[in-house]
């Protein structure tokens, strides 16, 4: 049997090969998408099966990839051949840099440390969408971090094929003569649902970095000290069409500096930044007693913001250039921020200047000058220990006394028999508004075990009263102690033609104020599967016990307990039209909350796709304190949405974006209306990368927000916004 053979050869060599082999070349090859020329056929390649993690784990892929890795003093060139005997086959798709991937890819995973613990990411497919990001066991997934690099495609009779330049400029990396680095490589075959890596990962295709290979032969690495400079122009027109008709205008221009000191530090520092966002926050239906938590949408922010993520989000960066009380956007006047590794430490630190809102002669928001630093040591697989700290300092101004805020956190991780798991974290904040230091704590500690297929995890948080991280960072809810308890299964569905695994859980919770009442309890139960043809349900019950409102009326309320149910399901996002479906009916306050939502994608063209989400929400006879009468009523509520967005990319390069979203809220008090609002906005977004790391944008949008006395669509705002950035 030759097939039989053939595939026990394969696997042989997939389980003997340990290490892949970069060559060191003094002709860079060209960034064609074809490895044509000679100085390919220098490197070894490396032929081989992946190994599935899905739909089959542990089965190799049945087409075989081609890959060869060589560098010189400025990049690492990577070669892949895909092997594909059907590849009119391809699901094709031209989207957005760093867009979701439905079709034919390839990635490379890149531990420059060779620690275990770090590792970047460059994706590319077959029609040359770039994606990449960094996977911290400390911070997680960071899919906010871009690196200029160079890739190109093609596709032939049989398969396709891809070329990667990945600048060293753009990796941290240590200083020695000669590395080995870790290493994976991941493909995807959307006709066969199949995707595996080079080096087996778990079977449910999480990524272990202390799984990869090593790459060998990196010797004499160029020690970056790169320096680029991105300067801006920017310009904004507003018209607003109410009855006092205004047009504002303004241009501003700027400079954004990235300094490699080292090949393992770099320092970003800008002067008058534009920090304006180009993409809106969607409106959302918020009934609880905390702010909406918003995303981040603003590059200096995001990139490196893993290093960021602090324990009990002491460092919040939508804090910093926030919109005053009159409505205005707070400037921010100039920003610092170093990142990187030094000593063994894993290190950043950030600073960042606002400037002053004035009504006439009120200050509404000061001059502020934020700063926030995290340093890391880690020691191996999930193991490490970390410090944080943030300030906040208001000057004297405008007759206010100075302020301030301090925040300091210790946390760590200790990984045992790669399976077991301990982490504990302890912080404190010291602000000028509460000068006692008393009661001023927040810790927690979790324990977890996780082999791939069973998911234990149970931990405790406790936060005092006083402890108050707002001024730069996100604090809700003080006073209790939570605990909670869970348990996963996932299992592989093993030689079934219909699904491809299960999984089926419990989580159990209960929270309570010292001595005082039980603020949270209850129980939940959750299960679903994934089919092989991709599509996946999900189904969860759950119950709450009684429990106690603090912040509900002046002195805080008990609440009944009651059942919760839920559903989601979706489709293949591999077809042209494909969508989710969710909803759900939970006891709400002695009441009852009712949702319902979908997304729909049709991509009737590989260029060009349309969505839709709809969210649908309902509160009914729920028991709540009126505070505009100073009594107790039943409140009913009632939130719709629907945004339309859509894509068309008239290259990898240039494309045209919609986003848009029309909602309507309405508030009902003991059976008669109290408000009902009305607000839409849409932007159409022109992105232009004319050169890589260069960027245009052309904005232009309309909204309107409710009327304060009908609450009908206000007078509508049109914007026009043009920003150029170009990266020397």
């Amino acid at each position: 049997m030759p097939e039989l053979s053939a595939v026990l050869l394969i696997l042989s060599v997939c389980s003997a090969t340990e290490a892949v082999t970069a060559l060191r070349t003094e002709e860079a090859p060209r960034i064609d998408g074809i490895a044509d020329e000679p100085v390919w056929e220098t490197a070894e390649p490396l032929r081989a099966n992946f190994v599935q993690h899905r739909p089959d784990c542990g089965e190799p892929m049945s087409e075989e990839t081609v890959i060869r890795v060589l560098f010189d003093d400025r990049c690492l060139y990577f070669s892949f051949i895909m092997k594909d005997s059907l590849p009119e086959a391809f699901v094709r798709m031209v989207a957005p840099r760093d867009h979701d991937f439905a079709s034919e890819w390839i990635g490379v995973w890149l531990d420059t440390y060779n620690d275990d613990n770090n590792a970047y990411f460059f994706y590319v497919s077959v029609d040359n969408v770039q994606q990449d990001g960094r996977l911290s066991e400390v911070g997680g997934w960071d899919q906010n971090w871009d690196g200029v690099w160079r890739s190109a495609t093609s596709v032939s009779d049989s398969g396709w094929s891809a070329e990667l330049a990945i600048p060293f400029s753009d990796l941290r990396y240590s200083g020695t003569d000669e590395q080995e680095w870790g290493v994976n490589f991941q493909r995807n075959t959307t006709r066969t649902s199949e995707s595996g890596f080079l080096f087996r990962m778990q079977d449910d295709g999480d990524v272990r970095i202390e799984d990869f290979g090593e790459l060998r032969g990196l010797e004499e690495l160029p020690a970056s000290r790169s320096l680029q400079l991105r300067p801006y122009g920017v310009g904004r027109m507003n018209y607003d069409s109410g009855t006092d008709e205004s047009l504002d205008t303004w241009v501003s221009a700027g400079m954004d500096t990235r300094v490699g000191l080292s090949s393992q530090l770099i320092l970003d520092l800008t002067v008058n930044p534009d920090f304006g966002q180009v993409e809106a926050d969607p409106d959302q239906v918020n009934l609880s007693h905390w702010e909406t938590y918003l995303s981040e949408k603003r590059p200096f922010f995001l990139e490196g913001s893993d290093m960021f993520a602090m324990p009990f989000n002491l460092f919040y960066s939508r804090r910093i250039g926030s919109v005053a009380q009159n409505g205005d956007l707070i400037p921010i006047l100039g920003g610092a921020k170093l990142t990187g590794t030094a000593g063994g430490f894993r290190i950043g630190f950030l600073e960042a200047v606002t400037g002053r809102i004035r009504d006439g002669d009120e200050t509404l928001a000061g001059t502020t000058s934020y700063s926030a630093g995290r340093v890391i040591r880690e020691f191996g697989e999930g193991t490490y220990l970390g410090l944080s700290g943030t300030s906040t300092d208001i000057p004297s101004q405008g007759g206010e006394e100075c302020s301030y805020g301090r925040a300091a956190a210790l946390d760590g991780q200790i990984t045992l028999l790669d399976d077991h798991t301990l982490n504990a974290s302890m912080g404190g904040t010291w602000n000028s508004t509460d000068i006692r230091w008393k009661d001023n704590l927040s810790y927690r500690g979790w324990y977890s075990y996780y082999d791939g297929r069973l998911d234990i995890s149970c931990g405790f948080h406790r936060t005092q009263e006083n402890f108050d991280a707002n001024l730069i960072g996100y604090t809700s809810s003080t006073g209790d102690l939570e605990t909670w308890a869970d348990v996963e299964l996932h299992q592989p569905a093993t030689g079934s033609s219909v699904f491809q695994h299960y999984w089926a859980g419990i989580t159990a919770w209960y929270d309570r104020v010292p001595g005082g009442p039980v603020t949270s309890r209850g129980i939940s139960l959750n299960s679903g599967t994934v089919f092989r043809n991709r599509y996946h349900i999900a189904l969860d019950i759950g119950w709450d016990g009684d429990w106690t409102d603090r912040y509900e009326g002046p002195q805080g309320t008990a609440y009944n307990g009651g059942m919760n149910y839920g559903f989601s399901c979706s489709s293949d996002y591999r077809k042209p039209l494909h969508g989710d479906l969710w909803g759900g009916l939970n006891n709400y306050c002695d009441g009852w909350n009712r949702y319902l939502g979908s997304w729909v994608r049709y991509r009737p063209f590989p260029c060009f796709s349309i969505d839709a989400d709809l969210d649908w929400s309902t509160t009914d006879n729920a028991r709540k304190y009126d505070w505009s009468g100073n009594q107790w009523g039943t409140r009913n509520t009632d939130w719709r949405s629907v945004e339309i967005g859509g894509n068309f990319m008239f290259s990898n390069d240039l494309g045209l974006r919609l986003t848009s979203q029309l909602s309507r809220f309405s508030d009902e008090w003991n059976s008669e209306d109290r408000s009902r609002e009305y607000s839409h906005w849409m932007n159409v977004l022109l992105s232009w990368r004319f050169t890589p790391g260069s960027m245009y944008y052309l904005m232009v949008g309309e909204s309107a927000d409710p009327d304060e006395t009908t609450g009908e669509y206000g007078d509508p705002e049109f914007i026009l916004y043009s920003k150029v950035t170009w990266l020397i």
